[in-house]
């Protein structure tokens, strides 16, 4: 595996109309809503292969928002490779690329994107908009500590970027693919139900959740689920990840169930990363 390219290049970006209709709607009468922007094949890293950090302006504001992307050495114009999204767990984008850096070794293999939104903001209980708790005892609430406005744009930070490197890369749009790890799951579940057009599968790993009055109409018949938690796990209760598994089932929702054997809270579904690339596989719009 080459070295990580720690290169940082400002690109401008695509927007989904959903988005664009949105901010017209919500701006006072009379006031210019932003063009959609669209990648920019200028930039330094425009089209690149390989792990890269990059950049982008968050519309609307002068933020720039970093996000992290591999990219395999398979990939060529015209091809049409699978995407991985792995949403931000803990404070860093880094995380799900800690040693042996396990999912971007099995994408390089099997020919993923695979890339991690910082979610707007680098702040802890990174939700992405759901309000569904993770399912233990005396869980922080829900996006704690951030703003709604924080909170919203957290959401769409997922979504410009899925769509930027769509655009960028002419990812398979029926094999688009989202991972979300303890409160990130949370926010997994929320945006599959949210934009069950998007992704071909969700995968779960130590994000439990309060399903009580989740809609699992939703994704059912769109996207597989898979949820996975590790047997050494002592942050997140093991039974809650099966039983929300089990509702998932009974509601009709195409579901994989399984425990990683020695798996730790952070660390069991870089343990699994060849099980669930072997689930992904199998998923499509």
């Amino acid at each position: 595996m080459k070295r990580l390219v720690f290169s940082i290049a400002i690109m401008l970006l695509w927007h989904a109309p959903s988005f664009e209709q949105a901010r017209a709607a919500q701006a006072p009468p009379g006031t210019a809503t932003p063009a959609p922007l669209q990648p920019n094949p200028r930039g330094p890293l425009y089209q690149h292969v390989g792990e890269q950090y990059r950049v982008y302006e968050f519309p609307g504001t002068t933020e720039s928002i970093p996000y992290r992307l591999f990219v395999p050495s398979r990939w060529k114009q015209g091809a049409r490779l699978p995407l991985l999204v792995t949403l931000r767990a803990g404070q860093s984008v880094d995380n799900p690329y800690r040693e042996p850096n396990s999912l971007v070794t099995q994408a390089e293999q099997r020919g993923y994107l695979v890339v991690t939104p910082m979610g707007y903001r680098p702040l802890r209980q990174p939700y992405y908009g759901s309000r569904y708790q993770i399912a233990r005892p005396k869980a922080a609430a829900p996006a704690d500590g951030w703003t709604p406005e924080e909170d919203a744009r957290a959401e769409q930070d997922v979504l410009n970027v899925i769509d930027l490197v769509t655009k960028e890369y002419g990812v398979d749009t029926s094999r688009i693919y989202l991972h979300g790890q303890n409160p990130s799951g949370s926010g997994a579940l929320y945006l599959g139900a949210k934009y069950p057009e998007r992704f071909a599968a969700l995968v779960i790993s130590s994000g439990p959740i309060v399903f009580d009055s989740y809609p699992w109409d939703r994704i059912k018949g769109k996207m597989g689920l898979l949820v996975i938690h590790g047997d050494q796990d002592t942050t997140n209760p093991i039974e809650a990840s099966k039983k929300m598994a089990d509702a998932a089932k009974a509601a009709g929702v195409t579901t994989v169930y399984a425990t990683v054997p020695g798996g730790t809270h952070l660390a069991a579904y870089l343990t699994y990363a060849k099980e669930i690339f072997d689930f992904l596989d199998t998923q499509r719009k």
